[in-house]
Protein backbone atom coordinates (compact mmCIF):
# COMPACT_ATOMS: atom_id res chain seq x y z
CA UNK A 1 0.00 0.00 0.00
CA UNK A 2 1.10 3.14 -0.65
CA UNK A 3 1.46 6.05 1.75
CA UNK A 4 1.41 9.32 0.70
CA UNK A 5 1.68 13.28 1.71
CA UNK A 6 0.97 15.81 -0.35
CA UNK A 7 0.30 19.77 0.89
CA UNK A 8 -2.78 21.33 -0.88
CA UNK A 9 -0.04 23.01 -3.39
CA UNK A 10 0.68 19.55 -4.88
CA UNK A 11 -3.13 18.71 -4.80
CA UNK A 12 -5.32 21.34 -4.83
CA UNK A 13 -8.66 19.92 -4.19
CA UNK A 14 -10.15 23.40 -3.97
CA UNK A 15 -8.33 24.82 -6.55
CA UNK A 16 -10.36 27.47 -9.20
CA UNK A 17 -7.72 26.80 -12.32
CA UNK A 18 -7.51 22.52 -11.25
CA UNK A 19 -8.79 20.45 -14.48
CA UNK A 20 -13.00 20.51 -14.77
CA UNK A 21 -12.22 16.50 -13.50
CA UNK A 22 -10.05 17.39 -10.89
CA UNK A 23 -12.88 19.63 -9.28
CA UNK A 24 -16.15 17.14 -9.77
CA UNK A 25 -14.14 14.12 -7.73
CA UNK A 26 -11.16 13.37 -5.80
CA UNK A 27 -8.77 11.34 -7.95
CA UNK A 28 -6.04 9.04 -7.43
CA UNK A 29 -2.38 10.62 -8.41
CA UNK A 30 -1.15 6.75 -8.60
CA UNK A 31 -4.04 5.05 -10.48
CA UNK A 32 -6.68 7.40 -11.02
CA UNK A 33 -8.80 5.61 -8.52
CA UNK A 34 -11.63 7.40 -6.52
CA UNK A 35 -10.59 8.85 -2.96
CA UNK A 36 -12.88 8.53 -0.06
CA UNK A 37 -12.41 9.90 3.35
CA UNK A 38 -10.94 7.30 5.81
CA UNK A 39 -12.36 7.80 9.36
CA UNK A 40 -9.21 5.73 10.70
CA UNK A 41 -6.80 6.68 8.73
CA UNK A 42 -8.26 10.80 9.06
CA UNK A 43 -7.26 10.97 5.67
CA UNK A 44 -8.04 10.34 1.78
CA UNK A 45 -7.66 6.68 0.34
CA UNK A 46 -7.88 5.09 -3.03
CA UNK A 47 -10.83 2.75 -3.16
CA UNK A 48 -8.95 0.79 -5.56
CA UNK A 49 -5.33 0.73 -4.66
CA UNK A 50 -5.14 1.76 -1.47
CA UNK A 51 -3.38 4.47 -2.16
CA UNK A 52 -3.71 7.41 1.07
CA UNK A 53 -3.39 10.79 0.63
CA UNK A 54 -2.97 12.82 3.78
CA UNK A 55 -4.63 15.61 4.61
CA UNK A 56 -3.05 19.22 5.74
CA UNK A 57 -3.45 19.02 9.64
CA UNK A 58 -2.08 22.80 10.44
CA UNK A 59 -5.52 23.99 10.90
CA UNK A 60 -6.12 27.48 12.13
CA UNK A 61 -9.22 27.39 14.62
CA UNK A 62 -12.62 27.58 13.34
CA UNK A 63 -13.83 30.89 13.10
CA UNK A 64 -17.28 31.98 14.93
CA UNK A 65 -18.99 34.74 13.33
CA UNK A 66 -21.15 37.89 14.89
CA UNK A 67 -24.72 38.30 14.10
CA UNK A 68 -24.80 41.39 13.32
CA UNK A 69 -22.27 41.46 10.48
CA UNK A 70 -24.58 41.22 6.95
CA UNK A 71 -21.33 40.25 5.53
CA UNK A 72 -20.76 36.91 7.02
CA UNK A 73 -23.98 36.40 5.73
CA UNK A 74 -23.72 36.75 1.66
CA UNK A 75 -24.61 33.45 0.13
CA UNK A 76 -21.88 31.20 -0.99
CA UNK A 77 -22.17 27.90 -2.61
CA UNK A 78 -20.42 24.39 -1.52
CA UNK A 79 -18.30 24.05 -4.27
CA UNK A 80 -18.33 22.98 -7.86
CA UNK A 81 -17.51 19.51 -6.65
CA UNK A 82 -21.00 18.39 -4.98
CA UNK A 83 -24.30 18.48 -6.37
CA UNK A 84 -27.73 17.86 -4.79
CA UNK A 85 -31.08 15.90 -4.98
CA UNK A 86 -34.55 16.83 -3.38
CA UNK A 87 -36.46 14.02 -2.34
CA UNK A 88 -40.13 14.42 -3.51
CA UNK A 89 -41.70 12.57 -1.03
CA UNK A 90 -39.99 13.76 2.22
CA UNK A 91 -38.38 17.27 0.90
CA UNK A 92 -35.17 16.55 2.00
CA UNK A 93 -32.33 17.74 0.19
CA UNK A 94 -28.70 15.98 0.21
CA UNK A 95 -25.78 16.84 -0.84
CA UNK A 96 -23.43 14.03 -2.83
CA UNK A 97 -20.09 13.81 -4.51
CA UNK A 98 -20.25 14.33 -8.06
CA UNK A 99 -19.16 10.97 -8.56
CA UNK A 100 -21.99 9.58 -6.58
CA UNK A 101 -25.40 8.92 -8.07
CA UNK A 102 -28.33 8.83 -6.13
CA UNK A 103 -31.03 6.48 -6.46
CA UNK A 104 -33.07 7.11 -3.66
CA UNK A 105 -33.33 9.24 -0.19
CA UNK A 106 -31.23 8.48 2.67
CA UNK A 107 -33.86 9.89 4.86
CA UNK A 108 -37.09 8.03 4.07
CA UNK A 109 -35.70 5.71 1.17
CA UNK A 110 -38.33 6.69 -1.47
CA UNK A 111 -36.81 6.24 -5.33
CA UNK A 112 -38.98 9.46 -6.17
CA UNK A 113 -36.06 11.91 -5.81
CA UNK A 114 -34.96 14.53 -8.83
CA UNK A 115 -31.30 16.50 -9.30
CA UNK A 116 -31.85 20.49 -8.13
CA UNK A 117 -28.86 23.04 -8.37
CA UNK A 118 -26.97 23.78 -5.22
CA UNK A 119 -28.46 27.39 -4.07
CA UNK A 120 -26.59 30.08 -2.38
CA UNK A 121 -26.58 29.77 1.31
CA UNK A 122 -24.15 29.90 4.43
CA UNK A 123 -21.16 27.90 4.02
CA UNK A 124 -20.51 25.03 6.40
CA UNK A 125 -17.70 26.91 8.90
CA UNK A 126 -16.37 23.58 10.75
CA UNK A 127 -16.66 19.96 10.42
CA UNK A 128 -16.38 17.35 12.87
CA UNK A 129 -15.01 14.52 10.88
CA UNK A 130 -16.08 11.29 11.29
CA UNK A 131 -13.84 8.84 13.13
CA UNK A 132 -16.02 5.85 13.44
CA UNK A 133 -15.51 3.35 10.87
CA UNK A 134 -19.08 1.72 9.39
CA UNK A 135 -17.92 -1.65 10.65
CA UNK A 136 -17.16 -0.13 14.12
CA UNK A 137 -20.65 1.42 14.32
CA UNK A 138 -21.99 -1.81 13.07
CA UNK A 139 -20.88 -2.94 16.22
CA UNK A 140 -21.72 -0.43 18.75
CA UNK A 141 -25.29 -0.84 17.39
CA UNK A 142 -25.53 -4.56 17.73
CA UNK A 143 -24.18 -4.23 21.04
CA UNK A 144 -26.96 -1.41 22.07
CA UNK A 145 -29.55 -3.88 20.35
CA UNK A 146 -28.35 -6.98 22.71
CA UNK A 147 -28.51 -5.05 25.71
CA UNK A 148 -32.09 -4.15 25.10
CA UNK A 149 -33.84 -6.74 27.29
CA UNK A 150 -37.35 -5.92 26.55
CA UNK A 151 -36.78 -6.54 23.04
CA UNK A 152 -37.52 -9.70 21.31
CA UNK A 153 -35.46 -12.56 21.57
CA UNK A 154 -35.06 -13.13 18.22
CA UNK A 155 -34.89 -9.98 16.62
CA UNK A 156 -31.47 -10.08 18.69
CA UNK A 157 -30.36 -13.02 17.68
CA UNK A 158 -31.00 -12.93 14.38
CA UNK A 159 -29.15 -9.59 13.62
CA UNK A 160 -26.58 -10.11 11.31
CA UNK A 161 -23.91 -7.42 10.00
CA UNK A 162 -23.71 -8.70 6.20
CA UNK A 163 -27.61 -6.99 5.85
CA UNK A 164 -27.33 -4.34 8.08
CA UNK A 165 -26.84 -1.15 5.68
CA UNK A 166 -25.92 2.55 7.40
CA UNK A 167 -25.90 5.79 5.87
CA UNK A 168 -22.60 7.93 6.93
CA UNK A 169 -24.16 11.29 6.88
CA UNK A 170 -23.09 15.15 7.70
CA UNK A 171 -25.47 16.39 9.92
CA UNK A 172 -25.78 20.05 10.06
CA UNK A 173 -25.86 22.21 13.30
CA UNK A 174 -25.67 25.76 13.86
CA UNK A 175 -23.10 26.23 16.87
CA UNK A 176 -23.75 29.04 18.94
CA UNK A 177 -21.54 31.00 21.60
CA UNK A 178 -23.53 33.86 24.00
CA UNK A 179 -22.42 35.69 26.88
CA UNK A 180 -25.64 36.19 29.39
CA UNK A 181 -26.83 38.51 32.12
CA UNK A 182 -29.89 37.41 33.64
CA UNK A 183 -31.92 39.53 36.31
CA UNK A 184 -34.45 37.44 38.57
CA UNK A 185 -36.60 37.21 41.34
CA UNK A 186 -37.91 34.03 43.20
CA UNK A 187 -39.26 32.46 46.25
CA UNK A 188 -36.84 30.57 48.24
CA UNK A 189 -37.39 27.74 50.72
CA UNK A 190 -35.37 26.55 54.03
CA UNK A 191 -37.06 23.40 55.34
CA UNK A 192 -37.64 22.93 59.39
CA UNK A 193 -39.09 20.06 61.43
CA UNK A 194 -41.31 20.14 64.10
CA UNK A 195 -42.84 17.50 66.52
CA UNK A 196 -46.45 16.11 65.70
CA UNK A 197 -48.26 13.38 67.72
CA UNK A 198 -50.41 10.66 65.70
CA UNK A 199 -52.61 8.30 67.02
CA UNK A 200 -51.52 4.81 65.86
CA UNK A 201 -52.59 1.26 66.49
CA UNK A 202 -49.77 -1.48 68.17
CA UNK A 203 -50.44 -4.80 69.05
CA UNK A 204 -54.13 -4.08 69.73
CA UNK A 205 -52.92 -0.79 71.42
CA UNK A 206 -53.79 2.64 70.56
CA UNK A 207 -50.88 5.00 71.01
CA UNK A 208 -49.77 8.75 70.91
CA UNK A 209 -46.71 8.51 68.70
CA UNK A 210 -44.45 11.58 67.77
CA UNK A 211 -43.60 11.44 64.50
CA UNK A 212 -40.75 14.43 62.87
CA UNK A 213 -43.06 16.76 60.40
CA UNK A 214 -40.82 18.76 57.73
CA UNK A 215 -42.32 21.95 56.99
CA UNK A 216 -40.75 24.82 54.79
CA UNK A 217 -40.45 28.50 55.54
CA UNK A 218 -40.54 30.83 52.15
CA UNK A 219 -38.78 34.55 51.56
CA UNK A 220 -38.55 36.12 48.42
CA UNK A 221 -34.45 36.17 46.68
CA UNK A 222 -33.47 38.44 43.99
CA UNK A 223 -30.07 38.96 42.23
CA UNK A 224 -28.18 38.43 38.95
CA UNK A 225 -26.82 35.41 36.99
CA UNK A 226 -24.01 35.19 34.96
CA UNK A 227 -22.96 32.67 32.16
CA UNK A 228 -21.42 31.78 29.50
CA UNK A 229 -22.14 29.78 26.63
CA UNK A 230 -19.62 28.12 23.97
CA UNK A 231 -20.32 25.54 21.39
CA UNK A 232 -24.13 25.55 21.91
CA UNK A 233 -25.43 23.36 19.38
CA UNK A 234 -28.69 23.12 17.78
CA UNK A 235 -28.92 20.36 14.64
CA UNK A 236 -30.49 22.86 11.66
CA UNK A 237 -32.04 19.88 9.68
CA UNK A 238 -36.28 19.21 9.79
CA UNK A 239 -35.71 15.32 8.61
CA UNK A 240 -33.54 14.88 11.79
CA UNK A 241 -35.61 12.99 14.88
CA UNK A 242 -34.33 15.89 17.95
CA UNK A 243 -34.60 13.40 20.35
CA UNK A 244 -32.78 10.85 19.35
CA UNK A 245 -30.05 13.34 17.86
CA UNK A 246 -30.18 14.78 21.15
CA UNK A 247 -29.77 11.57 23.01
CA UNK A 248 -25.95 10.66 20.99
CA UNK A 249 -24.61 13.69 22.04
CA UNK A 250 -22.53 15.19 23.38
CA UNK A 251 -19.78 15.76 20.41
CA UNK A 252 -16.80 16.74 21.75
CA UNK A 253 -16.28 20.38 20.33
CA UNK A 254 -12.59 20.31 20.72
CA UNK A 255 -12.01 18.32 17.23
CA UNK A 256 -14.07 20.75 15.14
CA UNK A 257 -11.79 21.36 12.28
CA UNK A 258 -12.56 23.90 9.50
CA UNK A 259 -14.56 23.17 6.61
CA UNK A 260 -12.63 21.07 4.28
CA UNK A 261 -14.70 19.27 1.00
CA UNK A 262 -12.10 16.27 0.92
CA UNK A 263 -13.49 15.08 4.48
CA UNK A 264 -17.31 14.43 2.63
CA UNK A 265 -15.79 12.35 -0.12
CA UNK A 266 -17.49 9.15 0.47
CA UNK A 267 -20.21 11.05 2.61
CA UNK A 268 -23.26 12.37 2.28
CA UNK A 269 -24.31 15.84 3.48
CA UNK A 270 -27.54 17.35 4.40
CA UNK A 271 -28.21 21.03 3.37
CA UNK A 272 -29.49 22.86 6.45
CA UNK A 273 -33.43 23.18 6.41
CA UNK A 274 -33.41 25.68 9.68
CA UNK A 275 -32.30 28.95 8.99
CA UNK A 276 -29.92 30.78 11.36
CA UNK A 277 -32.79 32.87 12.75
CA UNK A 278 -34.86 30.06 13.42
CA UNK A 279 -32.53 28.06 14.93
CA UNK A 280 -30.90 31.42 17.55
CA UNK A 281 -34.24 31.55 18.27
CA UNK A 282 -34.60 27.65 18.91
CA UNK A 283 -30.97 28.03 20.60
CA UNK A 284 -32.73 30.60 23.58
CA UNK A 285 -35.69 28.63 24.22
CA UNK A 286 -33.40 25.81 25.55
CA UNK A 287 -30.93 27.63 27.02
CA UNK A 288 -33.37 29.80 28.97
CA UNK A 289 -34.00 25.95 30.61
CA UNK A 290 -30.11 25.88 31.49
CA UNK A 291 -30.40 29.54 32.66
CA UNK A 292 -33.05 28.90 35.03
CA UNK A 293 -31.35 25.87 36.24
CA UNK A 294 -28.53 27.60 37.28
CA UNK A 295 -30.83 30.41 38.97
CA UNK A 296 -31.94 27.49 41.04
CA UNK A 297 -28.54 26.65 41.60
CA UNK A 298 -27.16 29.61 42.73
CA UNK A 299 -29.84 30.54 45.55
CA UNK A 300 -28.97 27.26 47.11
CA UNK A 301 -32.39 26.89 48.59
CA UNK A 302 -34.19 23.54 49.79
CA UNK A 303 -36.79 24.61 47.44
CA UNK A 304 -36.61 27.27 44.99
CA UNK A 305 -40.09 28.37 43.29
CA UNK A 306 -41.91 31.46 40.78
CA UNK A 307 -38.60 32.06 39.46
CA UNK A 308 -39.16 34.85 36.87
CA UNK A 309 -35.90 36.12 35.25
CA UNK A 310 -34.91 38.13 32.06
CA UNK A 311 -31.75 37.57 30.41
CA UNK A 312 -29.79 39.68 27.72
CA UNK A 313 -27.37 38.10 25.10
CA UNK A 314 -24.29 39.62 24.36
CA UNK A 315 -21.20 38.68 22.35
CA UNK A 316 -23.00 36.62 20.43
CA UNK A 317 -21.18 34.71 17.69
CA UNK A 318 -22.48 31.38 15.57
CA UNK A 319 -20.98 29.04 13.24
CA UNK A 320 -22.85 26.45 10.59
CA UNK A 321 -20.94 23.05 11.29
CA UNK A 322 -21.48 19.40 10.41
CA UNK A 323 -21.33 16.86 12.69
CA UNK A 324 -20.88 12.77 11.37
CA UNK A 325 -23.73 10.21 11.80
CA UNK A 326 -24.34 6.65 10.98
CA UNK A 327 -28.21 5.95 10.44
CA UNK A 328 -30.31 3.34 9.28
CA UNK A 329 -33.81 1.22 10.21
CA UNK A 330 -35.11 -2.08 9.96
CA UNK A 331 -38.24 -3.27 9.47
CA UNK A 332 -39.61 -5.81 12.31
CA UNK A 333 -43.68 -7.14 11.81
CA UNK A 334 -44.72 -4.76 9.33
CA UNK A 335 -42.95 -1.96 11.53
CA UNK A 336 -39.79 0.58 10.67
CA UNK A 337 -37.79 1.14 13.77
CA UNK A 338 -34.94 3.71 13.32
CA UNK A 339 -31.78 4.31 14.99
CA UNK A 340 -28.12 6.58 14.86
CA UNK A 341 -24.71 6.34 16.21
CA UNK A 342 -22.76 9.36 16.56
CA UNK A 343 -19.94 8.99 13.47
CA UNK A 344 -17.39 10.64 16.68
CA UNK A 345 -17.97 8.46 19.95
CA UNK A 346 -19.96 5.71 18.56
CA UNK A 347 -22.56 6.15 20.88
CA UNK A 348 -25.77 4.90 19.87
CA UNK A 349 -29.72 5.67 19.87
CA UNK A 350 -32.52 4.09 18.70
CA UNK A 351 -36.25 2.48 18.68
CA UNK A 352 -36.59 -0.95 19.20
CA UNK A 353 -39.62 -3.18 19.33
CA UNK A 354 -40.90 -4.63 22.56
CA UNK A 355 -41.48 -8.64 23.32
CA UNK A 356 -45.37 -8.59 25.14
CA UNK A 357 -44.16 -11.72 26.65
CA UNK A 358 -41.17 -10.04 28.45
CA UNK A 359 -43.22 -6.59 29.26
CA UNK A 360 -46.05 -9.05 30.73
CA UNK A 361 -43.01 -10.62 32.83
CA UNK A 362 -41.80 -7.44 33.69
CA UNK A 363 -45.06 -6.48 35.26
CA UNK A 364 -45.82 -9.33 36.64
CA UNK A 365 -42.45 -8.86 38.74
CA UNK A 366 -43.20 -5.10 39.75
CA UNK A 367 -46.26 -6.26 40.78
CA UNK A 368 -45.34 -9.48 43.08
CA UNK A 369 -42.11 -7.23 44.51
CA UNK A 370 -45.05 -4.53 45.59
CA UNK A 371 -47.59 -7.11 46.95
CA UNK A 372 -44.21 -8.26 49.30
CA UNK A 373 -43.85 -4.90 50.31
CA UNK A 374 -47.07 -4.36 51.31
CA UNK A 375 -46.90 -7.54 53.49
CA UNK A 376 -43.82 -6.71 54.66
CA UNK A 377 -45.12 -3.33 56.20
CA UNK A 378 -48.16 -4.37 57.44
CA UNK A 379 -46.59 -7.35 58.84
CA UNK A 380 -43.81 -4.88 60.81
CA UNK A 381 -46.70 -2.25 61.73
CA UNK A 382 -48.94 -4.83 63.35
CA UNK A 383 -51.53 -3.99 61.12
Amino acid sequence: MNDTKVNNSQFDFNSENAPAAEATSYKCPSCGGVLVFEPQKQSLQCEYCKNVIHLDDNNPDPTAYGFDNDSELEPQVWGEERHSVKCKSCGASTVFDAYIVADKCPFCGNSNIQEEVITTGIMPESVIPFKITEETAIARYKKWLKGKWLAPTKLKKGVNSQYIQLTGMYVPCWSFDAGTSSFYTAMAGEYYYVTVYRTETRNGKTEQVPHQERRTRWYPVSGQYLEDFRDYVVDSSIHIDDDMMASIQPYNMEELTPYKSEYLSGFKAERYSVDLKTGWETAKERLSHLIENGIRAQISADEVRDIRFKTSYYSKRYKHILLPLWFSSFKYKDKIYGYMINGQTGKVDGKSPLSPWKVTALVIAILALAGLGYYLINMYTGR
